[in-house]
């Protein structure tokens, strides 16, 4: 292949258009190289000639005394009329990625980098050495390039960009970047931030990451690109900034290179043992309503937080990693030597969690040459002795352990850290009474708890809510310390914790109260056409679109009616959608305009509905049919509940009866009512009978 073949091959293999907007690695090596000339070629290939095709097709680009200047030319080109196709540098950038993946294979060892040696090969440069003429004003210009490509032009649909400079390497640490991990390794970042406790909008000091991960590490399995950066002094500041860059665009789920999900699959079982199943676990914020699984496809029921989920074609069994592909998510079952079980009534069985919890009964299944070192760690956290059941066949190699009931916890490292409650976990915001949609959002009167881990630490933790420091908090035992946040802020807006170096955030926002104007459709105007002008009514699912226009001559106040916490009727809850018209006798009208309040409009997929029976009290006439027009064609019209009035009557001087022209303007069009046996009383109504 060519270089422009080379460059749309990449471009469509790295920033192809994704479901979420995650970080795009350009991450590419030798394999990956092969991986795609054999893709493209429908030939079989071997690495060296992927490589050389690749360094071929450079090389026709990239030379001369000024080597990148023909490529920087078509970059600047192509940005000025409009980045219209490919951006034709990526397989430049590329280039010098890979020239940082083979330094790094060569170059294990602590010291400085060899950077420039690996790519004056690869560009055929090998005259002089060091830095080739132009690479550190061209190249950083040319990630910056890909940046506003992919954030401003693109918005996020093919991705975010992920190139970072190093703290000491400025020229060079753009392309480091992208070979400390692959496209892959962000699902075992993903489920590192899972194990962790973080939370979506977390703020983690990169140190306190990096010494987390280690720890992760020697308990898991990741690549070996993680333990390789990790394990390097050079690579670390980049692999700790890369973590840092991982954490802000978490939002509670693993997720592939494409920004698809990976969502956890749990171990479930009848006793403990034989035989073993599966059953996924769906975020609350993760909207599924379907899996298509080998052809197969399974209903997610609203609302659900577990799926149970008929098993592979193989049986499932302890220890072995189980990955399903489906549609709109990956399903994983990560590897283990050790499974925490709990009873589950939504599932029926016993299932496997991510750590004990305190107080809770668990069954423990783990590796034989584990037992006694778990064992061991369920009395130091409280248990009562353990016992084994007797009439629970487990796997070879594997011992089943019952009643375990931590009360508290303690500093366990290894394989059966687990089994001690918040193991590893991060200082955390947990219960509450939090908005379905939002990010850290909570109702006024029921903030989150804070909850702090086990700690080791001699000296007691310095903990401060919006500024304001805490008396110190001393781990006077091993066991959790909760904070109850709701006796300590009461005040509707943003608030900040701070747990030493870690930070949470968490915002407090009034009950729904409606806000509704109720202005008459009066005035009639001079021309036959009836005049315009826009209402004050938001759109709360999507803040930018138009607001509706409704009829001239709105004279409007607005009154405040409280969201009822006791459940109403159905006939005096309606969704917000359309225009929604109180009609009464004498072609008496007033429209119910809802206005949500600002901290609505800020979140995605939040049903709301308003209460109509207080807004029709507050009309100055009794309203006798309810109108919902969806758009100028389409209406639905049903009967207003049967509300008093505060006070109603003949209107007063600034309200005036609409026009029969007026009425038949509101009144006409294609009407849906609620049954059909009002269609005849609707029709009696729009004729003044």
């Amino acid at each position: 292949m060519d270089y422009d073949s080379w460059n749309r091959v990449l471009t469509e293999h790295f920033f192809p258009l994704r479901e979420a907007a995650a970080p795009v690695y350009l991450s590419v090596d030798d394999a990956l190289l092969t991986e795609l000339l054999t893709s493209h070629t429908q030939a079989a290939t071997t690495p060296p000639t992927a490589a050389e095709n690749f360094q071929t097709a450079i090389r026709s680009r990239v030379f001369g005394r000024d080597p990148f200047e023909g490529i920087a030319s078509r970059a600047r080109r192509w940005r000025r009329h409009g980045a219209a196709g490919d951006p034709p540098f990526i397989a430049l950038l590329a280039a010098t990625v890979l020239a940082a993946s083979r330094m790094r294979s060569d170059n294990t060892a602590v010291g400085r980098f060899s950077y420039y040696g690996p790519l004056r090969e690869l560009l055929g440069l090998h005259k002089g050495s060091g830095m080739p003429d132009g690479y550190d004003v061209i190249v950083p210009t040319l990630w910056g390039h890909l940046k506003w490509w992919l954030t401003e032009h693109e918005q996020g649909r093919r991705g975010l960009p992920s190139a970072i400079p190093h703290p000491t390497q400025v020229n060079i640490g753009w392309s480091l970047s992208q070979a400390v991990l692959v496209g892959s390794d962000r699902v075992q970042v993903g489920l590192f931030l899972s194990a962790i406790g973080a939370q979506p909008g977390d703020s983690v000091p990169e140190a306190e990451l990096l010494a987390r991960l280690q720890e992760w590490v020697r308990l898991n399995r990741p690549s070996p690109r993680i333990q390789r950066a990790l394990a390097s002094p050079e690579l670390r500041p980049l692999l700790a900034s890369v973590l840092q860059q991982e954490l802000a665009h978490y939002d509670g789920l693993p997720r592939n290179s494409a920004g698809l999900p990976y969502v956890p699959l749990s171990l479930t079982t009848d006793a403990g043992g034989f035989p073993y199943s599966i059953a996924a676990r769906i975020p609350s914020h993760l909207r599924l309503e379907s899996l298509s699984l080998n052809g197969d496809i399974v209903r997610v029921p609203s609302g659900a937080e577990w799926l149970p989920i008929t098993p592979p074609d193989e049986k499932v069994t302890p220890g072995s990693a189980l990955e399903l592909a489906a549609d709109t998510a990956t399903l994983m079952l990560p590897a283990g030597d050790l499974y925490v079980l709990q009873a589950n009534d939504l599932v029926g069985k016993w299932t496997s969690v991510n750590t004990a919890e305190i107080g809770v009964p668990h069954r423990v299944l783990v590796r034989t040459s584990f037992a006694a070192q778990a064992e061991a760690v369920m009395l130091a956290c409280g248990s009562d002795a353990v016992r084994q059941p007797r009439r629970v066949q487990v796997p070879d190699g594997w011992t089943l352990f019952r009643d375990y009931t931590p009360t508290r916890t303690t500093t366990v490292r290894g394989v059966v850290g687990p089994l001690a409650p918040l193991h590893q976990q991060l200082a955390r915001l947990s219960g509450g009474l939090r908005i379905d949609g939002g990010k850290q959002t909570y109702l006024l009167g029921y903030a989150p708890d804070l909850v702090l881990p086990a700690t080791s630490d001699d000296h007691p933790r310095t903990i401060t809510i919006d500024g304001v420091p805490l008396p110190p908090v001393s781990p006077v035992s091993t066991d959790t310390i909760t904070i109850r946040l709701a006796d300590r802020v009461r005040c509707v807006g943003e608030h900040q914790i701070e747990v030493e170096n870690r930070k949470l955030t968490f915002t407090l926002v009034e009950r729904y109260r409606e806000s509704v104007a109720l202005p008459l459709l009066a005035l009639p105007p001079r021309s036959d056409k009836l005049a315009t002008i826009p209402s004050r009514v938001p759109n709360s699912a999507s803040p930018s679109a138009p607001a509706p226009w409704l009829p001239p001559g709105h004279l409007s106040g607005s009154f405040f009616g409280s969201y009822q916490r006791d459940p109403l009727p159905a006939t005096s809850l309606l969704r917000l959608g359309g225009s929604i018209y109180a009609l009464g006798r004498n072609r008496l009208a007033a429209q119910l305009a809802p206005e949500a309040p600002a901290w609505i409009a800020t979140m995605d997929h939040v049903p709301h509905a308003i209460d109509i029976e207080p807004l029709l009290g507050a009309l100055p006439f009794q309203a006798l049919w309810l109108l919902q027009v969806t758009s100028s064609q389409n209406a639905r019209a049903w009967r207003a509940p049967i509300v008093q009035p505060d006070s109603y009557g003949a209107p007063s001087g600034s309200w005036t009866i609409l026009s029969q022209a007026d009425w038949r303007r509101l009144t006409s069009g294609n009407f849906t009512t609620t049954a059909v046996a009002c269609a005849q009383d609707w029709t009696d109504y729009t004729a003044g009978k």
